[in-house]
């Protein structure tokens, strides 16, 4: 058995088990003993599928024994944000109302990561709903960060980022709806891809119109496998993209030089940033110049409103799913949920109305100035705070401030990356985001792809 397989990519770690150095068995065993060390302490982790996730192994094994190949994620473990449904497997969203329950179906994008070989091996924290700021009084506690383990995990899908970034699965995916895959990627020295709108299908979840299944993992490449297996066109529903997926892992190579990437430096200094967050994205963009990129300054304008909008149209959705059992189960609900989903009780259909107008304008606003620039993408870093604590003060958490770059591009639909770019004082890592074009996610994989060959982030595991 290779020494330390977990410590590799999720590339690296299924080329192991395809050229027959590893087992799929003795590799989601790795995970597994990885889970067992770390989760009481990181809390990554509500549920743990040990019985079968090896059953899934040992069926895998069986395959590749006959000579077959089960797909491009063939052994990789994959760990679920709880608040995504699995096939008999316990899906609690982190709430009392849920504890129980457990699904009779896969959500469509579990079961398309099911057929490219990927193993579930578990379901990972979250704050309750995903829809609060984390508390003790939720039905598992909230996850630390590993990189440092006195510090809490940040954004909704907080166990994922902390889960990839320990080694305790080969990648994970979680939901993004205004920054919560993306934010915990920059805080966590990861990958993480919101991909455009209807890209990969939320079906066998709830209809949210803005929030995304995204994969976070170590590298640019992992991303790419994951995205490509996780998208595809799903005909039940109505939110999702009628076209074929690219095979993005094929075409990551390309030569950036040249390529126009804007920073909207006015917007940036308008944000609170911490000096660290300034420190990692201006090497960011140092190292894009160095790959010959060219940096341009943009106006980039209408963001606090996209931000405002998107959360409203967040949280009335939020409140129109939770009406009727916050009357009937009101005790189940934590004591924060029950304030962040009684927001969307004082919105009126006007405030939706308006809120959706003002995210149509910013999608054709932000579409031509990518076009009229000739930007292959916009560069911000992910957040303005480097340590979930100080993007969770309360007058600015309930303001979304945390979200200020993410946010626009949920309610806009363009796909997003948070790539890593340096750390904080606390050590935690702060992370740097690129934006691009609807329907051009390649794009931005490519600009990933580059930077991490020639960067050492992704080697770079947390001291534990």
């Amino acid at each position: 058995m290779t020494a330390n397989p977990i410590t590799l990519t999720l590339a690296e770690q299924v080329k192991l088990v395809k050229s027959g150095h590893i087992s799929v068995r003795e590799l989601v065993q790795q995970h597994l003993t990885r889970i067992s060390e770390l989760n009481g302490t990181l809390n990554s982790f509500i549920t743990v599928d040990e019985r079968d996730a090896l059953a899934q192994a040992d069926a895998l094994d069986s395959r590749l024994a006959a000579g077959e190949d089960p797909g491009p994620l063939t052994g990789a473990t994959v760990g679920v944000k709880d608040s995504i449904p699995t096939n008999g497997l316990r899906t609690t969203d982190n709430s009392r109302l849920l504890e129980n329950w457990i699904p009779k179906e896969d959500a469509k994008t579990v079961a398309r990561l099911r057929r490219a070989g990927a193993v579930i091996i578990g379901k990972t924290n979250l704050n309750e709903f995903g829809w609060s700021r984390p508390s003790e009084a939720d039905l598992s506690p909230p996850p630390w960060n590993p990189w440092n383990p006195d510090r809490m995990s940040v954004g909704s899908s907080s166990g994922s980022g902390a889960a990839s970034s320990a080694g305790m699965a080969s990648a994970t995916i979680g939901t993004d709806g205004g920054g919560s895959a993306r934010l915990p990627a920059g805080a966590h020295n990861l990958y993480g891809l919101k991909p455009t709108h209807g890209l990969v299908s939320r079906l066998g979840m709830d209809h949210n119109g803005h929030s995304e299944i995204s994969p976070l993992g170590r590298t640019a490449l992992d991303i790419a496998l994951m995205l490509e297996s996780m998208a595809g066109f799903e005909p039940e529903d109505d939110m999702s993209w009628p076209a074929d997926v690219p095979p993005y892992s094929e075409n990551l190579e390309a030569d950036i030089g040249g390529w126009r990437i804007g920073v909207p430096r006015n917007f940036i200094d308008s944000a609170p940033n911490e000096p660290e967050i300034l420190s990692g994205f201006e090497s960011f963009l140092s190292k894009l110049e160095s790959l010959g990129a060219e940096l341009v300054d943009v106006d980039l304008r209408g963001m606090a409103e996209a931000r405002a909008a998107n959360f409203i149209v967040l949280n009335s959705e939020a409140y129109q799913r939770h009406q009727k059992s916050l009357k009937t189960d009101w005790n189940k609900y934590g004591p924060i949920t029950r304030v962040y989903l009684l927001q969307g009780a004082f919105l009126s259909a006007n405030d939706m109305l308006n809120a959706a107008e003002i995210g149509r304008s910013f999608r054709s606003y932000f579409s031509r100035l990518l076009e009229t620039q000739n930007l292959k993408a916009l560069a911000t870093p992910t957040s303005p705070f480097a340590t979930a604590e100080r993007s969770r003060r309360p007058g600015e958490h309930s303001r979304g401030i945390n979200a200020c770059y993410t946010a626009p591009f949920n309610i806009s639909g363009h796909p997003s990356i948070s790539l890593p770019a340096g750390f904080g004082d606390a050590g935690i890592p702060v992370g740097a985001m690129l934006t691009g074009e609807l329907h051009n996610d390649l794009t931005l994989l490519q600009l990933a792809h580059a930077y991490d060959l020639n960067t050492d982030w992704s080697s770079k595991t947390p001291p534990l």
